[in-house]
């Protein structure tokens, strides 16, 4: 069976690159040849002349040590490209409404699955209406459409009432849809009036074995056994609950992150700029004594690789996704907003990782199930 998977742009993100190999990964397992479409917004890596203008007005001033140009920034990211171009089968760039329509044209997939991550929402993903297949109707394709682990990121609609109507319209074409979060279930029936079923992140659909090949590729981890933090959003009150954590564990603090961004390094130290590869980021989780992270799929990954954790609620990334992964595992005890929820008990305390790992395994198993029984009529 020949899928296409729609998920978002890939190579600027770990969990976006590893939830797009797992579900690639396992679909392969199943005997399918897969391929995820590279569709980018115009001109998205192309830094406009107004912004370049502002960069070179602020380096003039001395407010910023370096101009972040876009071989740079690529420079910076490309351990991850990388891990994309190497890992992932991927189909040609594709820009616009047109391309998308030619590309699908001219070839005979079976199915359609869309999915993992934000895919539907509407600030992440470039020409939205993609992501609900509506170039399907227009070349006339008759493969199956799947939603796998969908999700909005937020319990509130973000989409204006025009767009709500045509999204409507073509989840009402779908042949099933999953989703990553549970208010989202909520949230397809009440906005597009489809139902829609709770499955697992991609990530969860493989064994923590699956990732050790990977792992393995790494040279020594310097910093196993140390307390892992990983922080999308850095701010004083995040460093202050890892080294918090750090203290009472009585173990050294270490981020898989670079420290610094482009623009506040001068040009011989922008290799302290460049994101580490994917490998590395999995060592990183697979050998650390503890997590602290604001990140979804850091938390997932602590969660797989069985690492005690805080996770710390980002509310302008979306919050339901931390309150649903958690609830699955009867792990909401773990989520924290501020430093004062973070106590000495919860950091010490024992997580029963036997019976998570039971919750993730029945979890993976119904989501496996999903998958089967709506490509293959069984499972």
């Amino acid at each position: 069976m020949k899928v296409a998977i729609l998920t978002q742009p890939l190579g600027h993100n770990y969990g976006g690159l590893l939830q797009a190999y797992a579900l690639q990964t396992y679909l392969k397992k199943l005997g399918c040849e897969v391929e995820t479409l590279d569709r980018r917004a115009a001109g998205a890596e192309r830094i406009s002349l107004k912004v370049h203008a502002l960069y070179l007005a602020r380096l003039m001033l001395g407010r910023i040590k370096l101009l972040p140009t876009e071989s740079r920034k690529a420079w910076v990211l490309s351990e991850l490209a990388a891990f994309r171009d190497r890992r992932l089968t991927m189909s040609p760039r594709i820009v616009s409404e047109q391309e998308i329509r030619d590309y699908y044209r001219e070839r005979n997939f079976d199915a359609f699955i869309v999915g993992s991550d934000q895919v539907w929402r509407p600030r992440y993903s470039p020409g939205i209406l993609n992501f609900y297949l509506d170039f399907l109707d227009d070349i006339k394709s008759p493969a199956k459409r799947i939603a796998y682990a969908a999700s909005f990121g937020v319990d509130e609609w973000e989409y204006p009432s025009e767009l709500t109507e045509k999204c409507k319209s073509l989840a009402q074409k779908f042949d099933a849809i999953s989703v990553r979060e549970n208010s989202a279930v909520d949230v397809c029936r009440d906005k597009l009036g489809v139902s829609a079923q709770w499955v697992a992140d991609p990530t969860l659909l493989l064994e923590p074995g699956d990732y050790e090949p990977l792992i393995a590729e790494c040279e020594k981890n310097a910093n196993a056994g140390c307390v892992l933090s990983y922080v999308l959003d850095p701010a004083p009150e995040k460093r202050s609950i890892a080294d918090n954590v750090g203290r009472a564990l009585r173990t050294n603090v270490f981020s898989i992150k670079p420290e610094y961004s482009l623009t506040q390094v001068r040009a011989k130290d922008i290799a302290k700029c460049r994101f580490p590869g994917v490998e590395s980021w999995l060592q990183a989780f697979h050998g650390a004594s503890f997590v602290v992270t604001d990140s979804f799929h850091g938390t997932v990954f602590a969660i797989l690789f069985n690492k005690p954790f805080i996770a710390i609620g980002n509310s302008a990334r979306g919050m339901a996704r931390f309150e649903s992964l958690l609830s699955q595992f009867g792990l909401t005890d773990r989520l924290v907003e501020s430093m004062a929820e973070v106590s000495t008990e919860v950091v010490q305390s024992r997580i029963d990782w036997d019976a998570v790992n039971d919750k993730r395994e029945a979890l993976a198993r119904v989501s496996r199930q999903f998958l089967q029984t709506q490509l293959f009529g069984h499972c």
